[in-house]
């Protein structure tokens, strides 16, 4: 069973890496800005092709190994979770191999035909876009983060009949694997770590509502439909997500202080039952929406501007993933290449967003 699930895993993992191109922006292909009237160039295209078959191609065949290694083999559950952590990050790596090939590609192709050339660059702003957006309010982010501190308290109320040994962690069969001599400190780690994480994920959707929209010219009013509902469908993943977490975590964490409450055959269909359902979520996240809500089908085009293109900001993107600008005041910004966001390194902020709560998080864990 544990095999097959780390098998989903690598399989989503694969299929969702094969066809990011088909999810993209039009105007972006491989972390490169194309102006609207080249996005339809047949080398385009056929690059777009060429990576999906070659990523999937790969993908399926090292999925095979492994389901051949596993099922001969029969390894402890330690070393299957390690080993399938491992053909994960190589089936990561290999696309990510693969796109810089592309991105090199693409980029030398825009130089050598010249695609900016003689158009004049604009800068598209709806003054009334933060009006029209439809995120998720802070108060609803703002619950579950009461409840785990709630959560705290009573671990701290319950913290003499709480067990000597405290379980920190559990392997892919629901059952604890790893503890911790209970302290006041350890008894609260979870719903610490878990603090942390609801806490990023109200940061991702208030970013989201500051941050710069990049609206097409060529296509104005279809552009800033699809850049609204892109926020407003990554804005509830994000509380789809922090549900998910509190939910699973916050039992984790009741069946520590009352162990009555917990069985083994819960514990271990509760976390297969929200991977799935995470899984199914950013499946329909990722196919409904696409990046910048790019899949979504909406009507009043503007008529395209032959004349005109969009800001190329190439220059702020090093390999079409990591953005620098200093210039630019949003602290999240649209990926290039993935679905979903990222952050401008060029912001200082932005460093502590990213690593502030991974410092939190470790200190935690490696405090225990």
């Amino acid at each position: 069973m544990i095999v097959f699930l780390f098998g989903f895993i690598l399989l989503f993992i694969t299929i969702l890496q094969a066809f990011t191109p088909k999810l993209l922006k039009q105007t972006e292909a491989f972390g490169v800005y194309i102006p609207e009237q080249y996005t339809k160039e047949t080398t385009i295209v056929a690059y777009k092709k060429r990576y999906t078959s070659v990523v999937l191609t790969v993908g399926i065949i090292v999925l095979a190994a492994y389901l051949i290694w596993a099922l001969t083999q029969s390894p402890t559950e330690e070393v299957l979770s390690i080993i399938s952590i491992g053909v994960q990050f190589c089936i990561l790596f290999i696309g990510l191999g693969y796109y810089f090939v592309m991105h090199v590609r693409v980029k030398r192709l825009k130089e050598v035909q010249g695609w900016t050339t003689g158009k004049k660059e604009v800068r598209v702003v709806d003054l009334q876009f933060q009006e029209k957006l439809q995120l998720i309010p802070r108060i609803v982010f703002i619950i579950p983060m009461i409840i785990t501190v709630g959560l705290i308290i009573y671990t701290f109320m319950k913290y003499a009949q709480m067990p000597d040994m405290i379980p920190t962690h559990w392997g892919p069969s629901g059952q604890p694997d790893a503890f911790s001599e209970k302290t006041y400190f350890s008894a609260i780690s979870m719903p610490l770590i878990l603090l942390v994480m609801q806490g990023m994920f109200l940061l991702m959707s208030e970013g989201m509502r500051f941050a710069g929209a990049k609206i097409n010219p060529a296509n104005k009013k279809s552009s800033v439909s699809q850049q609204l509902a892109f926020r407003k469908y990554s804005s509830w993943f994000a509380l789809f997500m922090t549900i998910t977490m509190t939910l699973m975590m916050g039992y984790f964490h009741l069946q520590t202080i009352h162990p009555e409450v917990g069985s083994a055959w819960v514990m271990f269909a509760l976390p297969l039952t929200i991977l799935v359902l995470t899984f199914v979520g950013v499946g329909i996240y990722v196919v409904k929406v696409g990046q910048s809500g790019s899949r979504l089908k909406l009507e009043g085009d503007s008529p395209s501007l032959e004349d005109k293109i969009a800001v190329d900001d190439d220059k702020y993107w090093k390999g079409g993933i990591i953005y620098i600008n200093k210039d630019d005041p949003s602290i999240l910004v649209e990926k290039r290449f993935g679905v979903g966001w990222t952050l401008n390194f060029g912001r200082p902020i932005s460093w502590i967003v990213l690593f502030g709560p991974l410092i939190l998080i470790i200190v935690i864990a490696f405090s225990l």
